[in-house]
């Protein structure tokens, strides 16, 4: 009995210190470096952030930002990827040399704590709009015509 209490006391605890964003809230300046290790942060002059979380999240961003090189001058959108999740060695020697590769920048979480709070959905790409670092708008996208859509 007292193992069952402290599991749910666990459980309980952990999803209240895990709690991810809403519209309304008010998030805090992300700071992580890019793919070429210079600083990158999600601040008050950012309105929108693409994040990821997986790879069929991250492959969504990647055709839409293909799709429209304008998107990639706007310096108020900002691609952040949350790959903690990934073994080191391959983060390392696979992924990096492949985001080297992108003629955009990616704010890169290799702890996973600084994303943490970002909302996710499996296998998809977030969209987070922001005003003055106040969330206006959170969705999720499958494919990347629905991302840009909602992009332009």
């Amino acid at each position: 009995m007292r193992a069952l209490i402290f599991v749910l006391s666990s459980l309980f605890a952990t999803s209240v210190w895990a709690s991810t964003y809403q519209v309304g809230d008010q998030i805090t300046d992300i700071k992580l470096q890019d793919q070429h290790e210079a600083q990158y942060q999600v601040d008050s002059s950012t309105t929108r952030v693409l994040f990821s979380s997986s790879m069929d999240g991250g492959t969504v961003i990647q055709e839409t930002l293909e799709a429209d090189p304008e998107l990639v001058k706007d310096t108020s959108l900002i691609y952040v990827a949350d790959i903690s999740g990934m073994p080191s060695l391959i983060a390392r020697f696979v992924a990096l040399p492949q985001f080297k590769k992108f003629p955009y920048r990616v704010a890169l979480d290799n702890e996973g704590e600084q994303t943490k709070p970002l909302p996710a959905q499996k296998d998809q790409a977030t969209l987070i709009e922001l005003d003055n670092n106040q969330i206006t708008k959170i969705a999720f996208y499958e494919t990347k015509e629905a991302l840009l859509a909602d992009l332009k």
